[in-house]
C-alpha cells in the first residue's frame, strides 16, 4: 500500500501537515479524555455549521472510520505488512484546505509489522479484534458519553463507511481474488467480532445490506447507507443524501428524474 493510497483513500499520512493550514493536532489517545474530545468537537463544529455536538460527533466518526478501513485493507488485501494504527500511534490533524475543514491521521511510528505467512487469516482476525476492543470501542464510548448520543448510532457511522468502501472496491475490480477477499472481510466483520468485544448487545456489522439504482447510471447499483450521516441536519435546503436510509424509494425515483432533467 503506497503513501498516495493511504492519503487519498484513507486520510492517513506519514508526515505532518503545513502548519499554516493546521487548526489542531492532537494525539488520538488524548481524545479518550472528555475535555480533549470536547475541544476537538467544539473547534470542528462551527467549521461545518453544526451547533450540536451529536452531529459533529457523527461526522468525526465518518472520518475516523477510514482508519478502520485502512487496517481492514492492509490485513486482508495483498500486503505483507501493516502499520500500527492504534490510538497511541496516531495524531489527529484538523486543517483547512480550499476553505474546507478536513481531517488527516498521522502515523507516528512508521515501523512496519510483518504479517505471518502461516495462519495469516487467524492472525489478522485477532489483530482486528484487539483493534476494535482497545481502540475503536473506547473512542466511541467517550464520544457517546460526551455528546449523549447513543453509541450504536456512532457505530453505525463506522459500519456505513466500511461497507461503502468495500462496495466501491467491488465495483472497481474485476479480479476474482479481490472479490473473494472483500467477501471474506464482510464475513469477519459479521462473525469474527463478538458483540461483547464492541461493548454492545449485538454486532452492528451483522446487518442486511440494501442497494438502489445509481442516481445517474441505471446499470449500476449503489449501497444504501446502513446509518444516516446526519448531513440533513447541517443544511435543511440540502435535505437527505441520495443513499440515506431515511429516504423512501419513491423519493429516490424523484431524485433520479431530477438529475436526468
Amino acid at each position: 500500500m503506497d503513501i498516495d493510497e493511504l492519503e487519498n483513500r484513507y486520510f492517513l499520512t506519514l508526515h505532518g501537515l503545513d502548519p499554516m493550514h493546521m487548526l489542531l493536532t492532537i494525539s488520538a489517545t488524548d481524545l479518550l479524555h472528555e475535555n480533549q474530545m470536547n475541544r476537538l468537537l467544539d473547534m470542528y463544529g462551527p467549521l461545518i455549521k453544526s451547533d450540536e455536538r451529536s452531529v459533529t460527533a457523527a461526522f468525526f466518526c465518518n472520518w475516523y472510520a477510514s482508519v478502520c478501513s485502512a487496517l481492514q485493507n492492509m490485513l486482508f488485501g495483498d500486503e505483507d505488512y501493516i502499520y500500527d494504527l492504534s490510538l497511541s500511534n496516531i495524531s489527529v490533524q484538523l486543517y483547512i484546505q480550499e476553505q474546507y475543514p478536513l481531517f488527516s491521521f498521522k502515523i507516528k511510528n512508521t515501523k512496519r509489522i510483518q504479517i505471518p505467512k502461516h495462519n495469516r487469516e487467524e492472525w489478522c482476525t485477532q489483530v482486528l479484534q484487539v483493534f476494535y476492543k482497545e481502540n475503536v470501542r473506547p473512542l466511541l464510548e467517550v464520544l457517546s458519553g460526551t455528546t449523549q448520543i447513543n453509541a450504536l448510532s456512532l457505530w453505525g457511522q463506522v459500519v456505513s463507511t466500511l461497507y461503502s468502501h468495500m462496495e466501491e472496491e467491488l465495483s472497481e475490480t474485476s479480479d476474482e481474488n479481490n472479490k473473494r477477499s472483500i467477501t471474506f472481510q464482510k464475513h469477519i466483520l459479521r462473525h469474527g467480532l463478538d458483540a461483547s468485544i464492541l461493548g454492545l448487545l449485538k454486532n452492528p456489522f451483522e446487518i442486511k445490506l440494501r442497494f438502489t439504482q445509481h442516481i445517474n447510471d441505471s446499470g449500476r447499483q449503489v449501497l444504501i447507507k446502513p446509518s444516516c450521516c446526519q448531513a440533513y441536519r447541517l443544511d435543511a435546503k440540502f435535505g437527505y443524501c441520495y443513499v440515506c436510509p431515511r429516504l423512501k424509494e419513491v423519493d429516490r425515483v424523484s431524485m433520479r428524474a431530477g438529475s436526468c432533467g
